[in-house]
């Protein structure tokens, strides 16, 4: 099963590393959320729920990490990847990209996130 199907609408020259993929989800709360001084209740005030974040690490040769880093070093993009057995589709864009390039192969190190 593949993690990344694509990036509008490309496949990648490479699948993340097995311990290079992972799906994160998390809530978007606005800043007025905490506890409450009197009750200690919590309050949430949500702004976004349910936003998805991948961590990944590709390694391969230098080609075809030139051509995974060019898909995902675009302002945003429409990701296709799986996430405990579905398929989902989502607009996203990069954050900080690291590349470690020795010889022959090269890592690539992204997160993106969802817009």
């Amino acid at each position: 099963m593949l993690a990344i199907h694509s990036i509008d609408g490309e496949s990648l020259a490479v699948q993340p590393l097995s311990n290079g993929y992972q799906v994160t989800k998390s809530d978007l709360l606005s800043s007025g959320s905490g506890r409450s001084a009197e009750t200690g209740t919590a309050l949430r005030y949500p702004i976004r729920l349910g936003t998805y974040k991948l961590n990944l690490k590709f390694r391969g040769t230098m080609s075809e990490i030139a051509q995974v880093d060019s898909l995902v070093s675009r302002f945003e993009q429409t990701v296709i990847f799986t996430c405990c057995g579905q398929t989902v589709q989502k607009l996203m864009y990069p954050s900080d990209r690291s590349i470690n390039c020795s010889g022959f192969t090269a890592e690539l190190s992204v997160n993106l996130i969802e817009i």
